[in-house]
């Protein structure tokens, strides 16, 4: 007779504490008057010590490797946050970095790029088929610079004013959900993709490159700010950010580590911090603002 016999191995986890490491964060808005970087410090997953504050660290901020102000802002919990007012060009390279006896040296950097080019927005309303609600329908017609490959993102804002004769822009704009499963660009080959995975609303110029293009996304009339007035007027703010390859790498990589499926390939979220972990990236803004006919 015979007869098998497995046979077993014992693996150790290792629950010693890694070497802390910096996590360097910003995202910079090359429109913003004053962009943030936050500084924290990694934990390892099985260690029992809780993360704590990176204070004084020896932090750089350079422009086309010029030095230039960086200052401390605030602490929130154990993040550190410093702040810097620099304007910046399409092309600039900004790098930040630091170092601190505990955490060793580290940086990371991106270029600034060149803002997107929208050539015309309009709307028209429709009617769901499936809830028959109704949705405003955004045609926004950008131009791709053709030297360059180019990564962008979408967002709306809206706007409604109650007395016709208000102050357009004493009102706030209003963040909207913007749906994009009519638009081509954010589906697979094969026809399919969903919300989820596109949460951010980004993507490449590959299927237009140097050309324009016409994006075909709307928003529901249910989310604007709307009363029975009888004189009400609607605004809507369309956002075309242009995002560094940093930037679309880390915002791509989030949304597909969302994605909830059991049989994806873990996703490892996007860094070009060197020494630490985090993102160093870079967006300019461009946005044209129209009023919406009912």
């Amino acid at each position: 007779m015979a007869s098998t016999s497995g046979c077993e191995k014992e693996i150790p986890i290792s629950t010693e504490d890694s070497a802390p490491k910096a996590v360097l964060n910003t995202i910079i808005n090359c429109t913003a008057n004053i962009n943030s970087v936050k500084l924290s410090e990694s934990v390892s997953l099985f260690s029992p010590a809780e993360a704590a504050r990176i204070e004084n660290p020896s932090l750089q901020l350079k422009i086309n490797g010029s030095d230039k102000e960086i200052a401390f802002d605030t602490y929130r919990g154990v993040d550190s946050y410093y702040r810097f007012a620099e304007p910046l060009s399409p092309g600039d390279r900004v790098e930040i970095g630091g170092s601190t006896p505990k955490h060793g040296a580290f940086s990371g950097f991106d270029y600034a790029p060149l803002p997107a080019e929208i050539v015309s927005v309009s709307t028209e309303w429709f009617r769901g088929k499936v809830n028959d609600m109704s949705y405003l329908r955004t045609l926004i017609k950008i131009r791709d610079n053709p030297d360059a490959r180019n990564y962008y993102r979408i967002v709306i804002r809206d706007k409604t004013l109650f007395d016709a004769e208000a102050d357009e822009s004493a009102f706030p704009w209003n963040l909207q959900d913007v749906y994009v499963d009519q638009e081509i660009i954010f589906n697979n080959i094969s026809g399919i993709g969903g919300e989820d995975d596109h949460v951010y609303r980004v993507f490449s110029d590959d299927l237009f490159q140097g050309k324009e293009y016409t994006l075909n996304v709307y928003i529901r009339k249910d989310r604007f700010n709307d009363y029975d007035y009888e004189s009400v007027r609607h605004f809507v703010k369309v956002e075309i950010h242009a995002l560094s390859e940093n930037l679309y790498k880390y915002l791509r990589s989030l949304e597909q580590a969302s994605v909830e499926d059991n049989f994806q390939e873990p996703v490892k979220i996007f860094s070009n911090v060197s020494g630490g972990y985090g993102i160093v990236a870079i967006y300019n803004v461009s946005d044209k603002v129209v009023e919406v006919e009912e």
